[in-house]
């Protein structure tokens, strides 16, 4: 699911927001022979990046079980301009992976569960460094959480409806209201 722009629509109860991360949109999926794979999302030529980002996988080999897609966001400690640097041979910064999202959990088709149903079920996968859940917060004060963010160094907010399925297209996912961006 892509989250489109925040227009100041009033919004009814039931949100979260969680940092806007300017990173590299990706997929960690564990097959169900165990193997790991990493795909970007953005459908580049060659969005199969998991011979490059083998070094980054094996820290999941243990934690995903098989069946399991992961909706991610690859950042790098040096920022997003840094990312390239993650698929070379000797990376000059470390990466950072947040996990927001769940499409698959051992094998079950969780696009018709809600965000929050699908949160639930993502903690329980332990991630270690360099992979940080993002569970998403309260949406309290869009104007406040936002500021928060900021000062955080994020580039703005998420916020998303709490009851909302995960919508796949054929080829990526949809861009819809339940997920918004502001920055």
């Amino acid at each position: 699911m892509q989250p489109i722009p925040y227009f100041g629509e009033r919004l009814a109860s039931g949100w979260i927001y969680e940092p806007k991360i300017d990173g590299w949109r990706m997929q960690i999926i564990c097959c169900k022979d165990g193997k790991l794979e990493c795909w970007g999302r953005r459908l580049e030529r060659k969005p199969n990046w998991s011979n490059k980002l083998a070094y980054l996988l094996a820290n999941l080999k243990d934690a995903l079980p098989k069946g399991t897609i992961l909706d991610c966001e690859l950042y790098s400690t040096g920022g997003r301009r840094f990312i390239p640097s993650l698929f070379a041979k000797k990376p000059k910064v470390d990466p950072v992976v947040y996990v927001f999202d769940m499409i698959y959990f051992e094998g079950t088709n969780l696009s018709k569960k809600t965000l929050k149903q699908r949160k639930t079920l993502l903690c329980r996968i332990q991630f270690e460094p360099p992979f940080y859940r993002l569970p998403g917060k309260g949406l309290t004060n869009m104007k406040r959480n936002y500021a928060s963010e900021l000062k955080k160094g994020h580039e703005g907010i998420v916020i998303k409806k709490l009851n909302s399925p995960y919508l796949l297209g054929t080829e990526s996912p949809i861009a819809t209201q339940n997920w918004r961006k502001i920055k």
